[in-house]
């Protein structure tokens, strides 16, 4: 598989945190908060692909742009930039030898830290 980086996915996870909008600073199980098979057919019946790809930081170059299997490395669940997807977004980057996201993954890591509410 190929993976590069999602520039629009990650553009979108930054203005989100530089904005202080829907984001949860709290480490929790990324497994409890990402997004469901089911959840994930509902977001797509009401947005488009692109919109979709928005919460992915990597893209899989070996899967069509048309598919949501293209979109790899999810940061979010839909509604708000997860601090632990960021955190599984980079671990998994890394064992992928995904460096580019990966180094993404921890950029917005330090600026949501940066941006943390007080």
């Amino acid at each position: 598989m190929a993976f590069k980086l999602n520039k629009a996915g990650c553009e979108h996870a930054a203005a989100m945190i530089r904005q202080g909008l829907e984001v949860e600073h709290e480490t929790g199980n990324w497994n409890e908060v990402r997004p469901t098979s089911d959840e994930e057919a509902r977001y797509l019946d009401t947005h488009d692909i692109e919109e979709y790809g928005l919460w992915f930081l990597g893209i899989n170059t070996d899967i069509e742009a048309n598919s949501k299997e293209h979109y790899v490395y999810p940061y979010g669940d839909f509604n708000v930039v997860q601090k632990s997807g960021l955190i599984a977004a980079e671990q998994q980057a890394k064992k992928d030898h995904s460096d580019e996201i990966a180094n993404a993954a921890r950029t917005l890591l330090e600026l949501l830290n940066q941006k943390k509410p007080r």
